[in-house]
């Protein structure tokens, strides 16, 4: 079994972005837009604000009220949108119910959209051709892939989850990649069978260790995308029960470390690229 590294990958990554970021005339700047106070938001909007001033990227959080109106919102995002030290807006999901996720998405310009999720980089991403910028989580384990030569295109792959974030544009992406994809969700019959037939499961429900050892074949290839605390030990595990996991794959991505740190990288790198379209 190869674990397949997303820490020691991401700061490969970084390196190399680094010298792009010094070798720029202006420095890219992020925006990230949080509503409330929930923990779990706070914890990944730090890391990527971290990891941003550890690169030298400037940061722009603003962090509004659980019951802040729709309409405070959207105005912040327009005055970032017209800011020409920001490259790239992201909005922390999820976001309270009383707010329209997708009209505050789509208020976010096209051009900053580094999240990927605007309505025009979903189509042109759904219709492979080339959107401006790509979901981070699923841009990040296509990265992880190549990185490690493991082959997409004619392997049989079940994805686990079909979330607008996740799910749905990961298994685009491996299709446009020559995979044949099959997509479980939770009105799905035996998705254990599903599994136990793929050359390559992908878990993205956020369901703790919902995977378990006889769901896999022997050198199965195992993406573990969710991030779940453990009710009895408080510590972060995935969708994939790992232990039980890890003596049947062939590689495997543990939690943390491992599509995690590629997700942040990927917001950075469109950051960039965003910057550097603008100069």
């Amino acid at each position: 079994m190869t674990l397949l590294d997303g820490k020691k990958v991401a700061r490969e990554i970084q390196n190399k972005l680094q010298v792009k970021i010094d070798s720029l005339p202006v420095k890219p700047g992020l925006c990230v837009i949080m509503v409330g106070s929930n923990p779990e938001s706070l914890i990944y909007v730090n890391m990527k604000l971290k990891k941003c001033q550890e690169m030298n990227i400037n940061t722009y959080f603003f962090n509004f009220n659980e019951d802040d109106s729709e309409e405070t919102i959207i105005n912040k995002i327009n005055e970032m949108n017209i800011d020409i030290n920001v490259h790239g807006i992201l909005v922390q999901l999820p976001l309270p119910k009383h707010l329209n996720t997708n009209s505050i998405l789509n208020t976010v310009s096209k051009d900053k959209d580094v999240d990927g999720f605007h309505t025009y980089n979903a189509g042109l991403l759904f219709q492979n051709k080339k959107p401006l910028f790509t979901p981070c989580t699923p841009k990040g384990c296509i990265e992880l892939l190549y990185y490690y030569n493991i082959p997409i295109k004619g392997i049989d792959i079940t994805i686990i989850g079909c979330s607008n974030l996740v799910g749905l544009p990961l298994s685009i992406m491996l299709l446009h990649r020559g995979a044949t994809v099959t997509i479980c969700h939770e009105d799905t019959i035996d998705i254990k069978n599903k599994c136990l037939k793929a050359d390559m499961v992908i878990a993205c429900c956020g369901v703790p260790k919902l995977v378990k050892g006889d769901w896999i074949e022997d050198d199965t290839i195992v993406i573990d995308i969710g991030t779940n605390k453990d009710k009895l030990t408080n510590k972060l595990v995935g969708d994939v029960d790992f232990d039980k996991v890890r003596d049947k794959c062939s590689y495997i991505t543990p939690v943390p470390g491992g599509i995690g740190p590629m997700t942040i990288m990927m917001v950075i790198k469109q950051t960039i690229e965003s910057c550097i379209r603008n100069l």
